[in-house]
Parts: structure tokens; sequence; C-alpha cells
């Protein structure tokens, strides 16, 4: 018979399968949290009471455990699967992957299979995010109506925002919600964005160009403070794999900022009210390919 310790926090449960650990300690030195311990070298480790609560379900115990000694019920049966060395690219792979990589904003008529959006999608919920929340949520928009009303609330509030930068006060509401720097780089984009909205009046949409998707990356902005970062995260994963896919896509992020000004884009979507923004990606089937890559500025290193 085996004999299992067992542990349970909020409504988790972790066992350690006796017969099959190979006291190696593994998971006593990846868990964040310290729940297992290790005593002593070749001993089968325990699970501290007074840190167990604290576990946040990010998998490292059972993704690091050679037998599969260790069961955690936020991972059911199928849940935890085996990599695959043979589908890792090597360096100069992913190297060139970023390298070509390209913001593409002329884009076919085709419309994007719904199978392979989600492929894409697939991608961006392994990103990586803060206390391993996983707080992203993706809105994707196919309908071009609704499509180009966003469009049109992006370019009137970008419109404002040019305008706040042309008088005092709209200056100094800027410089309170922005911040100094902040400020001075919408005033900077301030004639940018003014030619946008002038074209985007004339019937030329410079702003999203008539992507036949867009995918909103949102959260609930009560759920910490690191929702931006792992909405982008998520954002970035989507783009690579939209490269692979055959998708072109580029960021939006004008979208984002004038979402920020104003709750018309919110309401088109009907996003709850707790809720915001924080990436867009316009794709679609790229009308052109590139075939070489530019240099970029080197890396600005300062080694410690």
């Amino acid at each position: 018979m085996c004999d299992e310790m067992e542990v349970s926090a909020n409504m988790i449960e972790i066992t350690i399968d006796q017969d099959v650990c190979k006291k190696d300690g593994l998971c006593a030195m990846v868990c964040p949290y310290g729940i297992f311990q290790q005593e002593n070298k070749g001993t089968i480790p325990k699970i501290d009471d007074l840190m167990r609560e604290k576990c946040f379900r990010c998998g490292h115990c059972v993704a690091i455990c050679p037998t599969g000694a260790i069961s955690h019920s936020h991972f059911q049966k199928g849940t935890v699967n085996p990599i695959k060395p043979e589908n890792l690219p090597s360096y100069d792979q992913l190297l060139e992957l970023v390298r070509s990589r390209r913001s593409k904003r002329l884009f076919k008529e085709t419309a994007v299979e719904r199978e392979v959006i989600e492929q894409a999608l697939d991608a961006a919920r392994f990103a990586p995010s803060g206390h391993n929340e996983q707080s992203t949520e993706f809105i994707v928009i196919q309908d071009k109506k609704i499509i180009q009303e966003i469009a049109a609330f992006t370019a009137e509030g970008i419109g404002k925002l040019a305008k706040y930068t042309q008088n005092p006060i709209g200056r100094m509401m800027m410089r309170r919600a922005l911040g100094r720097r902040g400020a001075a780089y919408v005033t900077e984009l301030a004639p940018e964005m003014e030619g946008l909205v002038s074209k985007f009046e004339s019937g030329t949409d410079c702003i999203l160009w008539q992507a036949p998707v867009l995918i909103l990356f949102c959260a609930d902005s009560a759920g910490g403070s690191f929702a931006g970062v792992n909405a982008n995260l998520a954002l970035h994963n989507a783009a690579l794999a939209a490269e692979t896919l055959g998708l072109g896509c580029f960021y939006a992020g004008f979208v984002v900022a004038a979402s920020e000004s104003d709750n018309s884009i919110a309401r088109l979507i009907s996003l709850p009210e707790t809720h915001k923004i924080y990436g867009v990606l316009a794709m679609g089937y790229p009308r052109l390919s590139y075939t070489k890559w530019p240099e970029r500025n080197s890396a600005k290193v300062t080694w410690i």
C-alpha cells in the first residue's frame, strides 16, 4: 500500500505517492513558496502546513517531478503533458522568427478562420503572468461594422488628445493624468494623431487599416497591478504565433489610448465596468511578404 501525504488549501489537494517518489527533492527546490520541504537529502519531502495556503497553482511541482509522484487537484489527469524536445526551436530559429516579424498593415479581404485565431490565442494564454494570475481575457472581433466603429471612436479619441496639447488647461490635465513625460510624449505625437484623424475623416483608415480581425487583450483592472503587463505579454505571444500561422498583425496602440480617455469602445463591446483594454492586435492575412530584415540599434546594456 502506498503511504500518501495530503494537504488541502482553498479546495486544493496535493498528494505525494511515496511508492513512486524518487526522493530527489526537486519539488522543494522549485516551489516558489516552499510548500514542499525536504528536511534531509534522500527523504520524502513534506508539505508545510503554514505555507500551503499560498499555493497559486503555478504547476512547478507537477512539471518538475520525473516520476509523476505528485498529484495536484488543480491539474487533473491529462492536463500535465510531456515536453517534446524535438519540437523546440533552436536559438537561430527563434532569432530568425523575432527578427523577421514586422508590423503588417495591408491585409487581404480573406476572412481568417476561427481555428487559426484560436491557435494564436492558445499561444497567448501560455504567456507568463504575475503571480500566475492568468488575468488576460480576449475579445475577438470579426464584424466589419464593429471594427469600423472602433476605428471611428479611436479617431475621435486621439483627436481630442491632440487638441488637449494646444491649450494650457488641456496640457495641465494631461500632466496630471499621464505625468510630465507621458504628456510630453502625447504632445510629440499630436501632429501624427491629427494626420490620422484627417485621413480617417476623408475616408482613408490608417488606424485599423480595414483589418479583418481585431483582438482586444483585456482584464479586470481591480485584479492586480500586473494586469496590463500580463495582457501585453500575452499579446506578444499571439503576435509571434501569428507569424508562424501565415498571419500578419500590428499593435493598435491608438485604440488603447482612446479607450483610456473615453468609454465609447468599452460600451460598444459591452466590456464590464471593472475591465480595461490593455492591448489590441489588428490581424489578417497579409497582402505583401517581406524577404529581408533590417538591422536595429545595438542593445543598450549595463553590466554590473
